[in-house]
């Protein structure tokens, strides 16, 4: 930003209002990026090793805004955004004609980041085990344990003192395209939850929120493949008093005729669970068929 007047206009409120709303299907309010504004003028190398920038040009003289990007300019994995527009409304509008992919972008940049830390403690035992039950090659850091390999369903599991993370790999027979919708989904994800994650106290189970927060279904055109279904939402254990967030994506895997779904959660009650999930999120993403 050239100064604190423009955070404080339209620039910043529409730069807020983007990347500072709430992440979906989290428990406790938490903005989807943490943000920090500053000027130009104290732009420096310490601000410069930042993995998302988003920078603000306002150049009257200019025709029309345009979009600039940079990769892994002064740090990596790095993702640079820069705004080019003659007036703060001409900024405005191409910020939200465009901001599905600033956070599709920025995300990507965040799950490189945390895979750069977890590849070095890569547990090639447990990666070998889940390739061989589902097919799939997943790049698991240690830590992670293997608490359930049957047919169809595979549960991942890291515990600690604090919080829980896991990821489970819910698998059917392919049999046409209805069953990407999220009603066929979620039926899956629910039958194998039933079926497989007991709860800790009698006839409790774990199962998932339609009520509070309903899952959220969006189409992906880059997770392995040309079609997958990202559903967000969140976990409960029915007759008991636990729950949190989860994110599933749901594609087909050619190789075994199988509808895959690959669902991550995560249990840390009553603090926030952003970055545990995208955590998990960005071990699902290092997934190849």
């Amino acid at each position: 930003l050239e100064n604190q007047k423009q955070w404080d206009n339209g620039i910043g409120k529409v730069l807020r209002e983007v990347f500072g709303k709430d992440q979906y299907g989290l428990n406790q309010s938490e903005p989807i990026f943490k943000l920090s504004h500053v000027q130009k003028k104290s732009f420096s190398d310490l601000f410069k090793k930042h993995h998302n920038i988003f920078i603000v040009d306002i150049e009257p003289d200019l025709k029309e805004a345009k979009i600039e990007t940079s990769v892994d300019l002064w740090s990596k994995p790095q993702r640079i955004f820069k705004v080019i527009a003659p007036s703060s409304a001409a900024f405005v509008e191409l910020v939200n004609n465009n901001q599905e992919k600033f956070i599709a972008e920025f995300q990507h940049t965040d799950r490189e980041r945390i895979m750069e830390v977890f590849r070095p403690a890569t547990d090639t035992k447990l990666v070998e085990k889940v390739k061989d039950a589902t097919s799939l090659s997943m790049s698991i850091p240690e830590g992670f344990y293997l608490a359930k390999s049957i047919e169809n369903f595979v549960w991942l599991r890291k515990e600690t003192a604090e919080f829980s993370q896991g990821i489970f790999i819910i698998s059917d027979n392919y049999l046409d395209t209805a069953q990407f919708s999220q009603a066929s989904i979620m039926s899956r994800i629910n039958q194998g939850l039933k079926l497989n994650v007991p709860g800790a106290v009698y006839n409790s189970h774990m199962s998932t929120d339609d009520e509070f927060v309903p899952p959220m279904s969006v189409v992906l055109s880059d997770f392995l493949g040309d079609y997958a279904v990202k559903t967000t939402g969140i976990w409960i254990v029915e007759n008991d008093f636990m729950g949190g967030p989860f994110v599933s994506y749901t594609f087909s895997h050619e190789a075994t005729s199988k509808i895959v779904t690959l669902m991550a959660y995560v249990y840390k009650p009553n603090e926030n669970k952003r970055d545990l999930l995208k955590q998990v999120e960005a071990i699902i993403y290092s997934t190849k068929k």
